[in-house]
């Protein structure tokens, strides 16, 4: 029962990148806005991860687990009957507090249930299970997409959730952390969710010029400074001092927060890619997208087993290569190569990053004693998603400032309006072209067509060449990580640990 919980959080952020395309038309939401589809889960998964553990400690295993269910359903259900995409927006953030709430209750409840070999096995089971969820989403929310409606991609979640609530009610025993403190840190959720939400906004303004992002994001900075002076000085913090003083594991963290942001940010705009430049509908994309995912999905399971056979540096900084090769390579195919050419960068980004966040979680705790090890699970988990938020926002900035200078220059003969130009901005904008195309010459029309799969292509190469660095950066951290390793810490089994990399 725990495998499904885990495996519809996995598949819920990949089902819901096919959609987006489709989903902002209906919606009337432009390329920029719709990365709120996916950010605003994140977001909220990052800020309450910490804190939701604690309070399964506190109130109950089950009893958050049941709580996380209900509100994951309600949550599922206003997403597949909104209207705007505000009320989508907040459907997704309601989600991600689920799933904050679910996610540390579950892993409790299997540590509590099995012990030893039996514990070690289950977690990979979880692991397993949250690949292969993950690996199927594009294709089975391409589907739901294409030939049924985008809303079922969260509607389907609801007979998943009375499944879950039903088991849970008959077959866990309720449970609680013995001697666990009950005093839960909301100043500092409320904090890290206005700092990374101001951070969003910003990112989000600077797509616009006639929006003062400044403000916003000299905001966020204030926010995550008051944020560090508060968690010095409170007890339970969210960003627990004495684990961040840890060079292993503070690595471990800035790690993960890089690699979520990397991988995040390729996979918003790949999946928008294909369906704009390439033409896919859901459907289409989601099988393009699957062999990735399936890759990332075995590999990163595959990898904690072989941490007992090579050096963990070794294997991390393979996984960064693999990561910096595929995305250089992807950022110099042409595009009158098509997915063919897509493929192999696709395996190579894949093979680095299901590895990545397996491994990042073993170094991690391989740093904390047991007794510990659930609170820093959450802290990788909230750097992770937290990075993955701000990944997505900083791929549509990217993405559309690249594609706008690149449009401008490209019809420099063929000036176009504003609103034409915003039209091409929209989702679904090779179906727009359209109605641009009435008022135009039939020159134009060939060079408006041109200017927009052209800048388009430059957009998602642009992106991805100036994230290379990101890698590269991750292999550094990983250096640094291995070489400064604390005395007497205590060697976490790897499959035990590797067992936490996913949802």
């Amino acid at each position: 029962m725990i495998a499904v919980v885990f495996a519809i959080l996995n598949a819920d952020i990949t089902t819901v990148n096919v959609a987006l395309v489709t989903l902002g038309k209906d919606l009337h939401a432009d390329l920029g806005d719709l990365q709120w589809g996916l950010n605003s889960y994140m977001l909220a998964f990052a800020a309450l991860i910490v804190a939701a553990g604690r309070v399964a400690d506190v109130f109950g295993r089950r009893r958050c687990l049941l709580a996380g269910a209900i509100l994951f359903a309600v949550a599922s259900l206003l997403c597949g009957i909104a209207s705007t995409l505000s009320v989508l927006v907040i459907g997704r953030v309601l989600q991600g507090a689920a799933g904050a709430l679910m996610v540390p209750a579950g892993m409790a409840i299997i540590s509590n249930a099995y012990g030893g070999e039996q514990r070690a096995l289950a977690l990979g089971t979880l692991v397993g299970v949250s690949g292969v969820a993950q690996s199927m989403g594009p294709l089975l929310g391409g589907f739901l997409t294409a030939e049924v409606s985008w809303r079922w991609v969260f509607l389907m979640n609801l007979p998943l959730v009375a499944v879950i609530m039903i088991v849970a009610v008959r077959s866990i025993q309720e449970s609680h952390a013995e001697n666990a403190s009950h005093r839960i840190d909301i100043i500092g959720v409320i904090i890290l969710a206005a700092a990374l939400t101001s951070l969003l906004l910003g990112l989000n303004a600077a797509q616009n010029p006639d929006k003062d992002q400044m403000v916003a994001l000299a905001l966020s900075l204030v926010l995550f400074v008051i944020l560090i002076f508060v968690e010095r000085r409170t007890d339970n913090a969210i960003l627990e001092g004495k684990l961040l003083r840890l060079p292993s594991f503070l690595c471990s963290c800035v790690a993960s927060f890089l690699l979520g942001f990397v991988f995040f940010l390729f996979l918003f705009i790949t999946a928008v890619y294909l369906q704009e430049r390439l033409g896919y509908n859901a459907l289409t994309a989601g099988i393009a997208l699957a062999p990735l995912s399936l890759v990332l999905a075995v590999t990163g399971v595959m990898s904690g087993r072989l941490t007992s056979r090579f050096p963990l540096t070794t294997l991390l900084i393979i996984s960064c290569v693999s990561l910096a090769s595929g995305l250089a390579i992807l950022s110099f195919m042409p595009a009158s190569y098509g997915y063919i050419g897509m493929v192999l960068p696709f395996l190579l980004i894949a093979a680095g990053v299901g590895p990545g966040f397996t491994l990042l979680n073993t170094a991690g705790l391989a740093a904390i004693s047991a007794e510990r090890s659930g609170q820093a699970t959450g802290m990788i988990y909230m750097f992770r998603f937290a990075g993955g938020a701000i990944g997505v926002s900083a791929a549509s900035a990217l993405h559309s400032a690249i594609f706008r200078h690149q449009l401008v220059f490209r019809l420099s003969e063929t000036p176009l309006s504003f609103a034409q130009q915003k039209l091409l901005e929209q989702p679904g904008a090779a179906e727009r072209i359209r109605q641009i195309d009435s008022g135009l010459l039939a020159s134009q029309v060939k060079q408006v067509r041109q200017a927009f799969y052209e800048s388009f292509a430059a957009a998602f190469t642009g992106t991805l060449r100036l994230n290379v660095i990101v890698p590269i950066a991750i292999a550094i951290l990983t250096m640094i990580l291995m070489m400064r390793k604390k005395e007497g810490t205590k060697q976490t089994p790897s499959m035990d640990a590797g067992a936490n990399a996913d949802l």
